[in-house]
């Protein structure tokens, strides 16, 4: 089947399915709140079930640890730091992570539970490749999501299409970037130790092969390649065993002549190209640059396909005005912080914002202790406009996430509010 890895478990080094897992029956209850239910997997790391949070009443999923890397020591403290750091992560592309709990020997992550399929399932039944439109929106989408977990310091290392979730609406979630090596303490020794080599080949960097060092470009690498597969249907490299697709991580230079990868729309392959460098410093220096670089290769391919529909027929490209089509949203990366009377900043996170007005929007939030009435500052990301807003009211959105309604001080300009014609 195109693009299935020949280790989808997770760890090189590992190549036969966990076999520590503790056994949880259907039913049972983990830290007197979790009520487990169906296994929805197995990974490297451990067990996955769906499970019913009695204190919340919601559904959530449950990653039960592997034994011996529970009990691998420190490992406590490294879930926990882990943990504190996941948390931070509130983007509407990214799969939010709970806690990191323990229940006599067992020990589990907690996470937001994604009721749709994963990316790889969806390119089952496109071969050749999403879309193209349906492409460039969902490679933005896994880029913000991916630039959203470096903005906290993490290194996501197991970036791949079967760890990238489409809920119901078809938004691109990531997933499982929890434990993962952040960028503060690289070069101590953690689940990775020196030699081991820990990943899925088909979506590994050169560097991540060689089991050195990584940095955050490792993940840039790894975008390129889940990019490529959106685009095709396929990975680009793939070989009949994982030392060999290995080798050709780091030796086989990019296919971007062959007649896969000309399904790709040429300014992409340029694109594609820098992404998946084999040297780390010729690759994009951060996931922002890449985003700014997929965005104009959008712009230009989608040009050129209003270009060639003219001359097909006399009908003129519409303008469509995202508050006529409900397909159409706009969000918006920002930052909010919440002012004390005194104007002093008390807590302040990044998020996103959507359902923008000229007036007002809706924003995601995970901080506590605000309510209506009080004034936060927001500030756009990588733009211009900054404000200070009423709070109007707070919610539990239908995803469980905490929205605050905010009202503007200032207009939000019309290139946030008006209109978009992809």
């Amino acid at each position: 089947m195109p693009g299935r890895p020949s280790n989808p478990e997770g760890p090189l080094a590992q190549q036969t399915p966990p076999t520590g897992s503790p056994a949880i029956a259907q039913g049972s209850v983990v830290a007197g709140r979790y009520e487990i239910g169906r296994r929805l997997g197995r990974g490297g790391m451990g067990v996955i079930h769906l499970a019913h949070d009695r204190m919340l009443d919601e559904t959530v999923v449950l990653k039960i640890l592997r034994h011996e890397i529970a009990e691998t020591p420190g490992m406590d403290e490294r879930f926990r730091s882990e943990i504190r750091l996941a948390r931070k992560v509130t983007h509407r592309n990214v799969c939010r992570i709970y806690e990191y709990g323990e229940d006599g020997q067992i020990r589990f992550i907690s996470m937001e539970w994604i009721d749709g399929h994963d990316l790889r399932d969806q390119l089952d039944s496109h071969p050749e490749g999403l879309p193209v439109k349906q492409a460039f929106s969902v490679a933005l989408q896994i880029a913000e999501g991916l630039e959203a977990i470096h903005d906290v310091g993490i290194i996501h290392r197991d970036l791949k299409t079967p760890n990238i979730m489409l809920d119901k609406r078809g938004r691109v979630r990531l997933m499982d970037f929890g434990i993962a090596k952040d960028t503060a303490r690289l070069g101590q020794v953690g689940l990775t130790q020196a030699g081991v080599v820990m990943g899925t080949p088909e979506y590994m960097s050169p560097e991540q092969c060689r089991a050195q060092p990584l940095d955050l470009r490792s993940d840039i690498y790894s975008l390129g390649i889940v990019l490529y597969e959106v685009f095709t249907g396929d990975v680009p490299f793939q070989a009949d065993t994982p030392m060999d697709t290995v080798l050709l991580q780091v030796q086989k230079p990019l296919p971007l002549d062959s007649a896969e990868a000309r399904r790709i729309p040429k300014p992409m392959r340029a694109v594609l190209s820098r992404l998946l460098a084999k040297r780390a410093a010729d690759r994009y220096a951060s996931v922002n640059e890449a985003i700014d670089a997929i965005r104009k290769a959008r712009a230009e391919t989608l040009a050129e396909e209003r270009h060639t529909d003219r001359n097909r027929t006399p009908k003129a490209w519409p303008t469509v005005d995202r508050r006529e089509d409900p397909r159409l949203e706009i969000y918006v990366n920002a930052v909010v912080k919440h002012l004390g009377p005194d104007g002093r900043t008390l807590q302040q996170e990044r998020t996103i914002a959507e359902n923008i007005s000229h007036g007002g929007a809706q924003v995601m939030t995970s901080m506590s202790g605000i309510v209506a009435g009080d004034t936060v500052l927001f500030e756009e990301i990588g733009g211009e406009f900054s404000t200070r807003a009423e709070i109007r009211n707070s919610y539990l959105g239908p995803d469980n996430v905490h929205r605050l309604n905010l009202r503007f001080e200032q207009r939000a300009p019309d290139r946030l509010v008006q209109t978009d014609s992809d």
